[in-house]
């Protein structure tokens, strides 16, 4: 992400007021934030893996204290879950959403300065 430039106190007030409306006039915004959204099996198989991943584990794991096996289990599931999350990002084909969100700024910040 680049340097956050400082703004005035004025600037990041009309930011604020008008940010919501800004976004979503944006294209290049909505297809991003489109993108993270789950339409495909593919998108939901991802999340179905760490279920799966936490089921077969509480079978496999040979520990004998429940309460220990339960903990092992909930890790995998969660250490599978970010990994299905990383995986699921970086097929993103489109920016990071903050850096897209950093460039509307600049640019309203800009027409501002112009006026």
């Amino acid at each position: 992400m680049k340097n956050k430039k400082k703004y005035s106190e004025d600037f990041e007030l009309k930011w604020l007021e008008n940010k919501k409306r800004l976004l979503n006039e944006d294209p290049e915004y909505k297809k991003a934030v489109e993108a993270y959204q789950m339409k495909s099996g593919a998108d939901w198989l991802l999340f179905g893996i760490p279920v799966v991943a936490g089921i077969v584990s509480m079978q496999a794991i040979p520990i004998q204290s429940e309460i220990f096996r339960w903990v092992v289990c909930i890790a995998i599931t969660i250490l599978v879950f970010v990994l299905c999350v990383m995986v699921k990002s970086m097929a993103n084909p489109h920016r990071a959403i903050e850096d897209i969100e950093a460039d509307i700024k600049e640019r309203y910040y800009q027409s501002l300065n112009k006026k």
